[in-house]
């Protein structure tokens, strides 16, 4: 008789680590759970950091669930629950408490195009059969949330520099609905799924968390550049494609 087994413990460990990615996803959950919150208290820079942390637990628990061969429909749909916690109902009040509010019936409207098209873009992503791991097609929410989260944070930063007028309420209304559309489009927007959770990602990660923390401190908008480049570089690159094919298509007729 064995007194102990190897498999068994292996088996054992397996499955205590398959719950790791729902912690990660029921962070994401709470983050914008909090973010509401501290939205309602006008803690608003507080509930957009909120925003931000979920973001990295989403970015988190997809990898986690790959790594630990734990993926499964139930994760992707409570991922999507989660998700539209935090990236369309929490970044929907923040903005309307932070500015949008002063634009009265129009926020609300604005707003509420905001959170349908993220719902939307959600559902979408669960029931299309392209390969998520190259591109996604239409502005990932937990993009989208994390550009305005960023806004908020440096709303002292933007209004100092000659970005000053990005931060008026109409401002933010109309970047809210380009973001909005963006998210329901065709565009495709590449893709950093297809790397591998190995030692070397989890080191990128956490370098970019330290860079991220430095950020804040310092108050330099590095991540809200480097998402505004992601936004519009993919816009030009998807013009840049329907004109070639377009013209291409011409050339061969």
């Amino acid at each position: 008789m064995k007194l102990f087994s190897f498999q068994k413990l292996h088996n054992s460990s397996k499955q205590k680590l398959f719950l790791i990615p729902f912690l990660f996803t029921f962070g994401n959950a709470l983050c914008g759970f909090m973010s509401v919150i501290q939205s309602l208290e006008e803690n608003y820079v507080l509930a957009a950091l909120f925003i931000v942390l979920a973001a990295f637990m989403d970015l988190c628990d997809g990898r986690l669930a790959r790594y630990f061969q734990s993926t499964s429909v139930l994760g992707m749909e409570l991922d999507s629950l989660c998700d539209a916690i935090s990236f369309c109902f929490a970044p929907a009040i923040l903005l309307y408490g932070w500015s949008l509010y002063q634009l009265h019936t129009a926020g609300m409207i604005v707003l509420g195009i905001y959170l349908c098209s993220g719902l939307f873009r959600l559902a979408r992503f669960n029931i299309t059969s392209i390969d998520h791991a190259h591109t996604f097609i239409g502005l990932p929410t937990t993009i989208a949330a994390f550009f305005f989260a960023n806004v908020v944070i440096y709303e002292q930063w933007l209004a100092a520099s000659k970005f000053a007028w990005l931060v008026r309420p109409e401002r933010i209304a109309f970047m809210v609905t380009i973001i909005a559309l963006l998210m329901i489009s065709s565009i495709k927007f590449p893709s950093i799924k297809a790397v591998k959770m190995r030692i070397a990602t989890g080191g990128i990660l956490f370098i970019c968390a330290l860079i991220a923390l430095w950020s804040i401190i310092k108050g330099y908008p590095i991540f809200l550049g480097l998402v505004a480049l992601y936004i519009i570089a993919s816009f030009l690159m998807s013009i840049f494609r329907e004109i070639t094919r377009s013209w291409w298509k011409k050339f061969i007729n």
